[in-house]
């Protein structure tokens, strides 16, 4: 049994990215980038005008000045701005060499001889080429997950498509005899099956594909079978209870049997001791305790940091800092624990409130719970307003 910093440190060695795939623009978003972009040529690639008015040299003003032409989006003016003179522009249009400025036309009185400007000069209105991005700059690294910014970059750049680390395969594995699907009526001494629909959500929300799920029964041989079965199909394989010592707790005789290198048995937490961590060659097999409290802050603790790694993010745990917002009567704490809890803003900090909570079992607890908080071994009772870390659930 390891701690949980021993623990995430052995996931990190253990997680190398997986390979990379090149997909278009309008498949991009949520997937993570596996190249360097840089600026190939200026952005923008011309100087351009941010509103609709006259461009103008400011020696020349406040005029009046004949208006000598006109520069619309995708259709330029020909040519350098003569001096005292000024060109009718439009937004996003080129604005012609020898400007200064592009005066709004809210600012401008016409007249026939041409314009005059009728306010003092404010911004230049002048987004200036380059002023974006210069040639070979680099913009976006490997590792960057892409939302509609980044794509809305790539874009500019003129790129249709790039290359992002392909999706992270995942199979699931639940065991339990007392297991029924959900939606089906219960028989005597059955409960329904949670960790299922729970991890597949976890899966589809942070963009891992969930290629096979499926319950197997308590017996070595058909535990065998599903597990040979999935490791060389996938990068990662989560195998749902069986940890324990019990005579039907086959996971662990099973890997061993099957030439698994067992690298984490056992974590010295609360919830989630019996978490397990195997490989057979490139796939990594994490073994979860069944309840579902336990099988959530596994999740967010050790299973998405890996998943996010092997997709080309870096190993890491977005631990924020919060207060209690009352006092929490637990502890001296045997084991380090995450406790559940809800939280506020206020005061210009995150408050935390810590839920009810009676062990892994609980399930309205899971429904109300926003994130959970570290609480230290040996430390407890904690006082209200006390600094704590906390991993929220986004």
């Amino acid at each position: 049994m390891v701690t949980a910093d021993e623990g995430w440190r052995v996931l990190g060695s253990l997680a190398k990215p997986v390979g990379s795939e090149r997909v278009p623009l309008r498949r991009l978003y949520g997937r993570v980038l596996a190249e360097e972009i840089r600026a190939e040529s200026p952005l923008p690639p011309f100087s351009r005008s941010l509103v609709d008015g006259y461009a103008v040299r400011a020696e020349d003003l406040p005029g009046p000045l004949p208006v000598c032409g006109a520069s619309e989006a995708g259709r330029p003016f020909p040519g350098t701005l003569p001096p005292g003179s000024a060109v009718r522009v439009l937004t996003g249009a080129v604005v012609p060499e020898g400007a200064t400025h592009v005066v709004m036309q809210e600012y401008v009185e016409r007249a026939a001889e041409g314009i005059r400007v009728l306010s003092p000069l404010g911004p230049t209105n002048i987004q200036r080429s380059g002023e974006d991005a210069q040639p070979g700059q680099l913009l976006l690294s490997p590792g960057n997950r892409l939302g509609a910014g980044q794509i809305a970059l790539l874009a500019a750049l003129g790129r249709s498509e790039a290359s992002v680390f392909r999706r992270v395969r995942v199979a699931h594995l639940l065991s339990g005899d007392e297991l029924a699907p959900a939606g089906e009526l219960l028989p005597a001494g059955r409960i329904h099956d949670v960790d299922g629909p729970m991890i597949a959500a976890l899966c589809e929300a942070g963009g891992f594909d969930l290629v096979g799920q499926r319950w197997v029964p308590d017996e070595r041989e058909e535990m065998e079978r599903a597990v040979e079965e999935w490791i060389p199909e996938v990068d990662v394989l989560v195998l749902s209870g069986g940890l324990g010592p019990g005579e039907t707790d086959l996971v662990p005789r099973t890997l061993s049997a099957l030439g698994c290198t067992i690298h984490v048995q056992g974590l010295a937490i609360r919830p989630g001791k019996p978490f397990l961590c195997a490989s057979r060659e490139t796939t990594l097999v994490l073994g979860l305790p069944g309840n579902p409290g336990a099988h959530l802050a596994l999740f967010w603790l050790f299973v998405k940091p890996l998943l996010e790694a092997l997709c080309g993010m870096p190993f890491s745990i977005p631990w924020q800092t919060g207060r209690l917002n009352v006092d929490l009567a637990a502890g001296p704490l045997v084991r380090e624990t995450f406790w559940p809890v809800r939280t506020a803003i206020r005061e210009g900090g995150v408050w935390l409130e810590p839920l009810p909570w009676t062990g892994s079992a609980s399930v309205t607890t899971l429904a109300r719970a926003q994130g959970f908080v570290r609480l230290p071994r040996g430390r407890g009772p904690f006082a209200a307003k006390e600094l704590l870390s906390f991993l929220p659930f986004a």
